[in-house]
């Protein structure tokens, strides 16, 4: 029965490794996104000693046994954060980060109403019309781009509309072009306290913190920003180890589950003897 249960236990934590490395592979087309690898950590264990009497005067010191483990746990969760492989798309609002703890600051729904200070590293941004007269610079989602002084919000009648290098949207209007709002590009010193909110959006964990999330975020000023403008950085999913990852999990699992196959086939036997 102890076998069956760690068979069991290890399972249900090889379940979870799966489902980490299928979110990898359904979002390596997603620009910005960044892998997520698991680490496993061995459960308790058991010392199981023998009754019979032991000789002092041997060599040996503990008594016979054995020890028996409860299986294993997914015990964390990491973030790889190297930088992917940027793509040039030539796209006017597209923007790629080139530092490896740069995020673009965005606004995401926390609930009942309310936004969260979100962080995000996919810089293919859009035009959504507010309705006003005015365009507000947005992610894919639909989440509104920080300014250094706020939402970026463009006045319709422009000719043309780009961000460049140094993070400045610059707007043309009768063959003047101005920069008319500049993106807020931070540094995080521990990348390790951000959780993933969806696929290319992360806030930080405070309650991780020893310090206050200001000290933890550091403003980029323009000149130092490091960005290329008409371009995408691409996920940092290495397909060829998720892959790898996969089949090493699914052997594993059908190891385990053959355990229990066993064990049951054992437990039967000894059920049905006869004195």
């Amino acid at each position: 029965m102890r076998n069956m249960l760690n068979a069991a236990t290890t399972m249900g934590q090889l379940q979870q490794r799966m489902d980490l490395t299928s979110n990898n592979l359904s979002n390596v087309n997603n620009h910005g996104y960044k892998s997520r690898q698991s680490n496993f950590s061995s459960l308790m264990f058991q010392q199981v000693n023998n009754l019979l009497d032991h000789d002092q005067d041997a060599l040996r010191q503990t008594p016979d046994g054995i020890r028996v483990g409860s299986g294993a746990r997914l015990a964390s969760t990491n973030m790889n954060m190297d930088v992917g492989t940027v793509e040039q798309t030539d796209r006017p609002l597209d923007v790629a980060i080139q530092d490896s703890n740069r995020f673009f600051v965005v606004n995401g729904p926390a609930g009942e109403g309310e936004m969260e200070e979100r962080y995000t590293r996919a810089g293919n941004f859009y035009l959504s019309e507010l309705g006003d007269g005015e365009f507000m610079l947005t992610t894919s989602a639909g989440y509104p781009v920080e300014g250094q002084d706020g939402p970026v919000v463009i006045d319709d009648q422009f000719d043309d509309i780009s961000i460049n290098e140094l993070g400045q949207v610059e707007v043309t209007r009768d063959d003047e072009t101005n920069v008319e709002a500049t993106l807020q590009v931070v540094d995080v010193n521990n990348t390790r306290v951000m959780e993933p909110v969806d696929g290319d959006t992360f806030v930080i964990n405070e309650d991780e913190l020893e310090v206050p999330v200001e000290d933890m975020v550091e403003a980029v000023a323009p000149e130092q920003a490091n960005l290329q403008s008409g371009a995408l950085e691409a996920s940092n999913v290495d397909m060829g180890k998720e892959f790898t990852d996969l089949l090493e999990s699914q052997r594993a699992y059908s190891f385990n589950a053959r355990s229990l196959s066993i064990g049951d086939q054992m437990l039967g036997l000894i059920g049905s003897m006869r004195n």
